[in-house]
């Protein structure tokens, strides 16, 4: 992961890592293969790295530890001293709290906790100058610190002045005395970003043996816990690269090669198809090789405020209430870099363009009418955008702009191409048919409400 790690000197950054690692191999239960290592990746803007010291062979295990060494809400002490208080508490909120716990000297997990950044070039970092680079990008409303604000001073502030005691020697303790709320609210927010960019989705050991997982997200369904796993989430991640996986067992967790790796050559996990948006305000960072999963988001409000234009308001509700109940709406769309536009998209055009009451039966179609209210919204998407595809290729070929603002130019221009691209595809639309049937009639067949969401 691409992070800021906040440390200067070199001899301090080896002095970590050797602890840490000394640490982990020392654990009970630990098995931690020889032949990797951490390396400082910090000259290429990677922080730590894991490195394959010795050639590793496809499905060799690199790390294998029981679930009592992942740094969870249940093998933190803090649980048996506040279960009612973290019972309360959503996961996240919980696993924050106890990484703050963690924070002090005498914790079991310090070695470990050291080792965690402490500075980050998540977007949630970013100056509000910094974020306008991004334009109209989506992303800038999925960022949400001002309602983190809120949550930590409402949920968290008042479990830690209950138990003061608890917190007198962490991060967080100088500012005890002195009731400054700031001091919890900014560690929340260094404690949510690390668990964001480092922390697992793991199974509940009988949820379902010998699984493997990802660090990306997963549907909270009361079978999954939100875990740090040492070392394992040193990896870093660059989309087609990953070679190694976690694999999940009731008992243990397995860090596993999925090909064969050279020595020299760096270990890399799966985040997932994530595009460079998502990627850089989870995990602070972009690659090329994640272009490839670039999308743009259209607004469901946009396309229905178009595509409906033209109906009263009592007929615009209930059309958009019978595609919310058929699962066809969703809060937004994405079109991605192989520019197609999504079938559900189709249908919501369709069934708010369709002039008589078999609106229910519209099935997913391009045609002159569709294209048109097509066109006007990916124009308008585009025009959030402040600068053109031009403008941002020349910025990029200047090498005097880096850093933050480059990193947002490489986002915005490529979700800016996938909208001149998909305006140029939906221009070559024509109606089929049309001299049989009008353009919005739907054809014959069974109902699009009856498809799966995507």
């Amino acid at each position: 992961m691409e992070m800021d790690l906040d440390l200067d000197d070199d001899d301090q950054f080896a002095e970590l890592n050797a602890a840490f690692t000394a640490w982990l191999a020392g654990s009970s239960g630990v098995v931690l293969n020889p032949k990797i290592g951490l390396q400082d990746l910090r000259s290429s803007s990677a922080g730590r790295g894991v490195i394959a010291l010795a050639p590793l062979a496809q499905d060799e295990t690199v790390l294998a530890l029981p679930r009592a060494s992942v740094l969870s809400v249940a093998n933190s002490e803090l649980f048996e001293k506040l279960r009612e208080e973290l019972s309360t508490l959503d996961s996240w909120l919980a696993l924050i709290i106890v990484l703050i716990y963690e924070t002090r000297p005498s914790s079991p997990w310090k070695p470990y906790i050291d080792l965690l950044p402490r500075t980050f070039d998540t977007l949630m970092y970013w100056s509000t100058a910094e974020l306008a680079e991004l334009q109209g990008s989506a992303v800038v409303a999925k960022i949400g610190r001002a309602e983190a604000d809120v949550v930590f001073r409402e949920k968290l502030w008042p479990i830690v002045k209950k138990h003061q005691e608890l917190f007198s020697d962490t991060e967080i303790a100088p500012d005890l005395a002195i009731d400054a709320i700031g001091s919890l609210v900014d560690a929340a927010h260094r404690m949510g970003s690390v668990i964001m960019s480092y922390s697992f989705e793991l199974e509940l050991p009988g949820s379902d043996s010998a699984s493997d997982s990802g660090s990306e997200d997963e549907e909270e369904d009361g079978r999954f816990y939100k875990g740090m796993v040492p070392m394992a989430d040193m990896l870093n991640a660059d989309a087609g690269r990953n070679n190694c996986r976690l694999f999940q067992t009731p008992t243990t967790l397995e860090m596993r090669t999925t090909v064969a790796i050279p020595a020299g050559a760096e270990l890399f996990n799966d985040y997932g198809a994530l595009p460079r948006s998502d990627l850089l305000r989870r995990y602070g960072y972009i690659t090329e090789n994640y272009a490839r999963h670039d999308v743009v988001e259209v607004s469901s409000g946009l396309l229905t405020t178009v595509a409906g234009r033209a109906l009263d308001p009592e007929d615009r509700t209930k059309r958009i209430d019978f595609l919310l109940d058929e699962g066809v709406l969703d809060d937004a769309f994405d079109i991605g870099t192989d520019l197609r536009v999504p079938d559900d998209v189709l249908v919501v055009i369709g069934t708010l363009l369709h002039p008589r009451e078999q609106w229910r039966e519209v099935k997913p179609r391009k045609s002159e009418a569709v294209a048109r209210v097509l066109l006007e919204v990916l124009e308008t998407r585009l025009g959030a955008y402040e600068s053109g595809v031009e403008e941002d290729e020349a910025l990029l070929r200047d090498q005097t702009v880096q850093g933050r603002r480059r990193i947002a130019v490489e986002v915005r221009l490529g979700e800016k191409k996938i909208i001149v691209g998909a305006l140029a595809k939906v221009r070559e639309w024509t109606p089929p048919d049309s001299a049989k049937r009008t353009e919005t009639d739907a054809p014959d067949g069974e109902r699009a409400g009856k498809r799966a969401k995507r």
